[in-house]
């Protein structure tokens, strides 16, 4: 990443064993400081790999039309370095807002030559406009930070003030049971339930919250129902730790203690799994932390593993011993 460089700029390639029925390629969106270098630090994905910076993070620009002219803009990127078909999306915190805009666009346009086949968010909860929130909105004072990251994070702040989410017809997978592969394993995810692992442990499924508000209805304007991508989410389980006196959690631990970080009750059902990781929310890609950007790639690796099985249509087999795990 660097000024009149390239992007998005290729991360990572298909190994040469893979390029004769190569996996989907990922793209992965820049944080709110609107950089990429974590993305840089990950080790082998396997695939094809993408990262997209903020175009405005060495002039500090603002981007007028929010977060939706970012994510269009984002698309028309993609485009003209000539990616197309089917893709897997991710990012860590902004970026996934990113993600599911951009998935968003891609998904009502009818024209579209990007197809997202799944998203990996990564430690991005859910989000109302600040506008709306009562009590404190305010994130803790990091320290050391370039003046031109800590400008992104200001334009960030001012865009996330009143951005609502994207809204979508209804669930993920038409509301229907999943089938994926992970770990050697078939799982089926009913409605209600994600597939959860909790730092060190294992696969179990876990019920959730779900989402009681009316869907946007499709038939009102006529057009075809347009539902989010399956979503695996990757939780950071620490909180930040709180000045003396204080006791409201930071706005982006609100949802902290939730397995699918506020979503599941405020949306149309689209996580299908989650992965949690020992990090606090800033530290996810701690370039001091080897452990942590070692766990992260393995992390990062098992959920593309389950977004391609999905893609892939894994099905139940029922010849033989059986293979598949029915929650």
């Amino acid at each position: 990443m660097y000024e009149d460089g390239p992007n998005p700029t290729k991360v990572q390639i298909t190994p040469a064993y893979k390029r004769a029925n190569p996996p989907p390629p990922l793209v992965l969106i820049h944080d709110g400081g609107g950089t990429t270098f974590g993305y840089f630090m990950l080790g082998n994905l396997y695939r094809e790999v993408w990262a997209i910076h903020n175009p405005h993070f060495f002039d500090g620009g603002a981007f007028e039309g929010g977060i939706d002219e970012m994510a269009r803009l984002y698309i028309q990127y993609m485009k003209d370095t000539g990616i197309k078909g089917n893709i897997l999306l991710g990012g860590w915190s902004l970026g996934g807002f990113l993600s599911l805009a951009v998935a968003r666009f891609l998904a009502e346009d009818p024209e579209a030559t990007i197809k997202v086949l799944g998203i990996v968010m990564m430690d991005t909860p859910h989000h109302l406009p600040w506008s709306q929130i009562d009590g404190p909105t305010d994130d803790p004072v990091i320290e050391n930070i370039p003046p031109a990251i800590q400008k992104c994070f200001e334009r960030c702040d001012e865009m996330i003030e009143h951005w609502e989410v994207p809204r979508w017809d209804g669930p993920a997978c038409d509301g229907k049971v999943v089938f994926f592969g992970v770990g050697g394993r078939r799982y089926s995810v009913p409605p209600g339930k994600v597939l959860y692992k909790p730092f060190e442990g294992v696969w179990s499924p876990v019920e959730v919250s779900r989402y009681s508000e009316p869907a946007e209805e499709a038939s009102q304007s006529g057009r075809a129902s347009i539902t989010p991508p399956p979503t695996v989410l990757i939780r950071a389980i620490q909180s930040m730790p709180l000045p003396e006196g204080r006791t409201e959690p930071y706005i982006i631990d609100k949802h902290r203690h939730d397995r699918t970080l506020g979503w599941s009750a405020n949306a149309p059902e689209f996580i299908k799994a989650v992965i949690d990781v020992n990090s606090n929310h800033y530290e996810m890609f701690d370039k001091m932390n080897t452990a942590q950007i070692k766990d992260m790639t393995a992390q990062l690796n098992v959920a593309l593993e389950i977004l391609d099985s999905i893609g892939n249509g894994v099905k139940p087999s029922f010849g033989g011993k059986p293979k598949l795990d029915y929650f």
